[in-house]
């Protein structure tokens, strides 16, 4: 893993320096920079509401990543295009996730796949079809990373565990990933999140897709994963 400036484990937002150098698309999908007041971070999977939130459409991040429910978030050219819809808990690592709602005329710009994988995600994960070792997609604007298309969108780290609620990968991870999306290369279902960093000899840890969903269904908040 890349070294971070702390030696416990700690959130990967990123206070903005700029914009990355790539250009946008366009679109709002998985793996896209966004901006929620002075933090920079990365979405990650689409999410669409059910029973009483049927008809909503959602980008997930991470809870550290935004402070208020009904924050703007903006886009790489600072368009407003959604507002924070629910929060977790930044303090705690199974909890750290975000739902951000599209806005009405945004929401022709929302596309499932994953940025510079059409092919993802295919689903959701469970930790009886993973196993360490396992590659994971990385897509995100990390620091170092966010100077072009290539490494924004084409690292792979190794899962080193997960169960339900969270998992440990391995690799290229840095500050500016937070929120954004791990998928499992095998299946190309959506494994978790990016929630937080550490140095040495040590991982990323973060919620997995499976247990937020879950923890935001207990809170009434009923989404599903729009897939490819």
């Amino acid at each position: 893993m890349k070294l971070v400036l702390a030696t416990l484990a700690v959130t990967a937002a990123v206070v903005i320096p700029g914009t990355p150098a790539s250009a946008a698309n366009g679109f709002l999908q998985p793996g896209d920079y966004m901006v929620a007041g002075n933090a920079a971070c990365t979405t990650n999977f689409v999410y669409d509401g059910t029973g009483s939130l049927a008809g909503k459409v959602y980008l997930g991040t991470a809870a550290h990543c935004v402070t208020s429910v009904g924050q703007d978030v903006a886009d790489v050219n600072g368009v407003v295009w959604g507002d924070v819809a629910l929060i977790g808990d930044a303090n705690a690592t199974a909890p750290d996730y975000a739902f951000i709602e599209v806005r009405a005329a945004h929401v022709s710009r929302v596309r499932a796949a994953v940025k510079g994988h059409p092919n993802m995600p295919t689903g959701v994960t469970t930790s009886t079809e993973t196993a360490a070792g396992d590659l994971v997609q990385i897509s995100g604007y990390g620091l170092g990373f966010d100077f072009s298309t290539l490494t924004e969108e084409n690292r792979e780290a190794v899962l080193t565990s997960d169960n339900a609620s969270t998992h440990n990968v391995a690799g290229p991870i840095d500050f500016g990933d937070s929120g954004g999306p791990l998928v499992h290369v095998a299946t190309g279902k959506a494994l978790g999140i990016v929630s937080r960093l550490c140095t040495g000899a040590c991982t990323e840890t973060g919620p997995t897709v499976q247990g937020l969903l879950a923890l935001a269904a207990g809170r009434g908040f009923t989404v599903t994963l729009r897939t490819v």
